[in-house]
């Protein structure tokens, strides 16, 4: 059929094109939650991630004995719906998180990773675990030993 023949398709075609987009304009919506929803869960990967990273040098370091230093680049911003709040490595000795890596983000939630097998006391030079509200840092790790006491100590370089 050419359109010549058939008038009623150019009056049909206005509606088309509006049913098209109406459709178009409520998809927007799932997809800007999709995507919201894909940044959050990348930006608990990346925390994740750098989380485990922290740990694992702690280890290493607590293994190695003392005079072992390694540097870790922290970058915990987030362009999602959840941003980060602070970072706090470490307690007092005898503290509940002394071997605790904790992420506290802006909606309440807390992530956490622990340092057991074997378990390592980290802290910073006045004994009191490291607490960082900056979502970009540079985390040395070093090891030391003070009488039998073995620690991991957290500077912010």
């Amino acid at each position: 059929m050419s359109l010549k023949e058939d008038c009623a398709a150019l009056e049909s075609l206005p509606l088309k094109l509006i049913i098209v987009a109406v459709v178009a304009s409520l998809s927007i919506v799932p997809a800007s939650e999709a995507l919201d929803n894909l940044r959050t869960n990348d930006f608990f990967n990346r925390v994740e991630l750098q989380l485990d990273c922290i740990v694992t040098a702690a280890k290493l370091l607590a293994v190695g004995g003392p005079g072992g230093a390694r540097t870790i680049a922290l970058d915990f911003a987030g362009e999602g719906s959840v941003a980060f709040q602070r970072l706090t490595i470490g307690d007092v000795s005898g503290g509940a998180n002394m071997s605790s890596v904790l992420v506290w983000f802006a909606n309440g939630a807390v992530m956490i990773k622990s340092c057991f097998d074997p378990a390592v006391w980290m802290r910073t030079k006045d004994g009191h675990g490291l607490v960082l509200e900056s979502p970009r840092a540079d985390l040395r790790l070093s090891a030391h030993i003070d009488g039998s006491t073995e620690y991991i100590l957290l500077e912010v370089v």
